[in-house]
């Protein structure tokens, strides 16, 4: 590693960290990339994990699997290297909200984000961390989601492109380092099949399963309050316990794990009769509820409240985060007179056209940027005009909402077709159906959702129907005469 002079050393600024704001690529977080409280000998190089789930897109079961192979440098991951993975995954959402794959950064930035002691150890551990994910090699098959071609894709690579450290591993001298994402994950970010992950309650929890376990449930929880899987399959597929358990072991460590998750009040607590359910001699299910309070459901009402907001800045190419803040900090006023300049701007040629439209539309708003004059004269000028359109939208829109809906024989017909498939699907089919349904919607569609599905009853039980149904005929699954 290359060290830096005392001229190209400069005084450290901590980073700005925000951990609430944490974001999570939403393949990494479904099955784990190392084994939850483990220690490999020196010659394992190789982990898999696997499950089976039903694709209606191809109407048939799929068998999804990741094979994580280490070097024989740096070996696998660690769950130390899965915190790193999120911290990085943070620190490019907060510098460049996902638009370089190329990330600067300090080692004493890294070492506070992740909230480790300024000592020489932590900083050969993260330099470790580093390269092991630049050599490591995962190998999807049938599970990597591409978002913007709607499929599964088997498809190999390493989650880190490169690694340039420089400088000295000091607290209080540091020069700029960077790493580039491989472009398969940073695809993925562009596609934003992301999510929001609260760092700070990550990093409070103590045992890596419980941490596997939030971020792989913190994703599923987001379509149902009630989750329900094999008892294997959840504990060694999706939270990296080992297979070598019996299921008696397998309920104990997990129970130590959802523990702590019930203690920070993301689960309900449950008896050990009501989370585990004997199905067969050897066979067990688990059943997992979201708590009915927290973070999560606060956001949602924040959504709820300003969706039209944050879908109208996450239409114009910014990170659906940082809109988030903006929306929950700056008054809808001032938001909407930010997105009608940056919409005038886009019309303009030449420099005076934003190079990076997204994130000159983030910081105008931070930043509280002036309007151009020109513009300003011309808003003026176009008042009545703006008006004569708006009421022009607003009369095309009457015709569709007086359009009469489906006969009531049609829709009997329908809905008993649905029933029949959706009786014909196993719990896990049903889960991922539900999942693709709500996937399609627009995020004001999926905020009604989810207030309707926290009150629950009749209107959430026919809104969630009419959701299912749908999908199902579009995608080619549901028939009827």
């Amino acid at each position: 590693m290359g060290q830096g002079t005392a001229s190209s050393a400069k005084k450290i600024i901590p980073f700005p960290v925000d951990r609430k704001l944490g974001a999570d690529e939403l393949n990494i977080c479904e099955f784990p990339l190392c084994v939850a409280g483990r220690n490999f000998a020196s010659d394992v190089k190789t982990l898999k994990f696997e499950d089976d789930i039903f694709d209606e897109g191809r109407g048939k079961h799929i068998h999804r699997s990741l094979t994580v192979s280490g070097s024989d440098a740096f070996g696998l991951p660690t769950p130390v290297d899965s915190d790193v993975l999120l911290v990085l995954m943070h620190l490019t959402n907060m510098q460049n909200t996902f638009t370089k794959a190329e990330v600067k950064f300090t080692r004493y930035e890294l070492v506070n984000m992740l909230g480790w002691s300024h000592g020489g150890h932590s900083y050969k551990r993260l330099e470790e961390s580093l390269n092991r994910w630049a050599s490591v090699t995962l190998y999807y098959g049938q599970a990597w989601w591409d978002k913007a071609g709607r499929k599964w894709r088997s498809t190999t690579f390493h989650v880190i492109e490169s690694v340039d450290l420089r400088g000295r591993a000091t607290a209080s001298e540091d020069v700029e380092s960077s790493f580039v994402w491989n472009h398969v994950i940073f695809d993925s970010f562009k596609a934003n099949h992301i999510k929001r992950l609260d760092l700070d309650t990550y990093f409070a929890l103590k045992s890596p399963a419980a941490r596997q376990a939030y971020r792989f449930l913190d994703k599923r929880f987001y379509r149902a309050r009630v989750l329900r899987f094999d008892l294997r399959t959840f504990a060694c597929e999706h939270v990296g316990l080992s297979r070598s358990y019996d299921n008696s072991q397998m309920k104990r460590k997990l129970g130590t794990a959802l523990a702590e998750l019930e203690e920070i009040g993301f689960l309900e607590p449950q008896d050990r009769a009501d989370r585990f359910h004997k199905v067969r001699r050897g066979q067990w299910q688990i059943t997992l509820i979201r708590a009915g309070q927290g973070a999560a459901i606060e956001v949602q009402d924040e959504e709820e409240e300003n969706g039209g907001l944050l879908h109208e800045l996450v239409k114009r190419g910014v990170h659906e985060t940082i809109a988030r803040q903006i929306v929950r900090d700056t008054p809808e006023e001032k938001i909407q007179q930010k997105i009608r300049v940056h919409d005038w701007l886009l019309e303009k040629k030449g420099s005076r056209r934003p190079k990076n439209p997204a994130g000159y539309l983030a910081a105008s708003i931070r930043n509280d940027y002036p309007a151009p004059k020109d513009y300003v004269e011309k808003r003026a000028t176009n008042r009545t005009a703006t008006k004569t359109v708006r009421k022009r939208k607003a009369q095309a829109k009457r015709p569709a909402a007086d359009k009469p809906h489906e006969s009531a024989e049609v829709d009997a017909k329908k809905r008993a077709a649905f029933d029949k498939l959706w009786s014909s699907l196993s719990g896990s089919a049903q889960q991922d159906l539900e999942a693709k349904a709500m996937d399609e919607l627009d995020s004001l569609t999926v905020s009604v959702c989810d207030r309707l599905r926290r009150k629950g009853g009749r209107m959430w039980d026919e809104m969630r129907q009419s959701v299912l149904c749908r999908h199902a005929e579009k995608s080619g699954l549901l028939r009827f005469e």
